[in-house]
């Protein structure tokens, strides 16, 4: 009788994260299945079919989260901790020919004169960080901080700036930051995201989504986001007049239409959408 038993070893160890979505489907139960199947006891397949498991690298990462602050709105870096001497003496001054030769940008015309830093420089610490005098206590702490100068582009307008900062590139579509921390370092938790942002203000930053988005990687690492406010997540209360049930049929409706797509598709983007859903509810 045990003979003629399915290997169930070898079964598990032949599922993969596409075969079981595209073949199986994403309900409650299977997906539930699928959550056992990958629990640390019973699970066949290696981490890395997992997109939330740590990846391999080339160093042993020292840290298990990241906690970063993006702050949108400023004054100029040249007049906080990046001293331009040589700018201090073309102060008021056309700059030279050949500086802005073959370069356009919509806010320089051949009139345009450059404009040297108002406030005064100094060194600070063991390490001689110069910061302006626009920041005295942070000047006091000058050997526990690091600046980075060495990062440097072309983009002047606010957007592509910060999704520069943010993704490493001006055009929509790299992983941010933040997506590529939780592809590297991955999450402990299988059921709460694993990135989350918090945005404070009404406009939140001028790149938008684009700032904590997963770009190419799967869309697991995509940051999940916290408005301040009575609200922090978007539509997550109900509106008026819609009770729990019709909630619960709603999301079952969409959730059939889903699997449809996904299994004449198997697109992960799909998947994704679907137990973003379920978290939610």
């Amino acid at each position: 009788m045990t003979d003629s038993l399915p290997d169930t070893n070898s079964f598990c160890r032949g599922v993969t994260r596409r075969w079981f979505f595209k073949d199986c489907g994403v309900g409650l139960a299977s997906a539930a299945m699928y959550s056992l199947l990958q629990g640390e006891q019973a699970r066949g397949a290696t981490a890395s079919t997992n997109a939330l498991s740590p990846k391999q690298s080339h160093f042993a990462p020292k840290a298990k989260r990241v906690i970063y602050l993006f702050m949108a709105g400023a004054p100029s870096h040249l007049e906080l901790f990046d001293n331009k001497p040589e700018l201090a003496k073309w102060d008021g001054k056309l700059p030279p020919a050949d500086l802005l030769k073959g370069y356009r940008a919509a806010f320089i015309n051949p009139n345009s004169k450059l404009l040297g830093p108002k406030f005064k420089f100094a060194k600070h610490g063991e390490s001689g960080a110069e910061l302006s005098e626009l920041l005295p206590h942070l000047a006091t702490v000058a050997d526990d901080i690091a600046i980075v100068k060495s990062m440097a582009t072309d983009a002047f307008n606010h957007a592509p700036g910060q999704i520069m900062m943010n993704s490493g590139a001006q055009q929509f579509g790299r992983p941010s930051l933040g997506a590529w921390s939780m592809y590297g370092l991955g999450s402990e938790s299988q059921d709460l995201p694993g990135f989350v942002v918090f945005s404070s203000g009404k406009k939140g930053p001028s790149g938008g989504s684009s700032n904590w988005g997963c770009g190419f990687l799967p869309t697991v690492n995509n940051g999940v986001l916290f408005r301040s406010g009575a609200e922090p997540v978007p539509s997550l209360s109900n509106p008026r007049g819609v009770d729990e049930q019709l909630q619960r049929d709603s999301l079952d409706s969409l959730r059939q239409l889903n699997e449809l797509r996904l299994g004449a598709t198997g697109d992960p983007e799909i998947a994704a959408r679907i137990s973003s859903f379920e978290m939610a509810y």
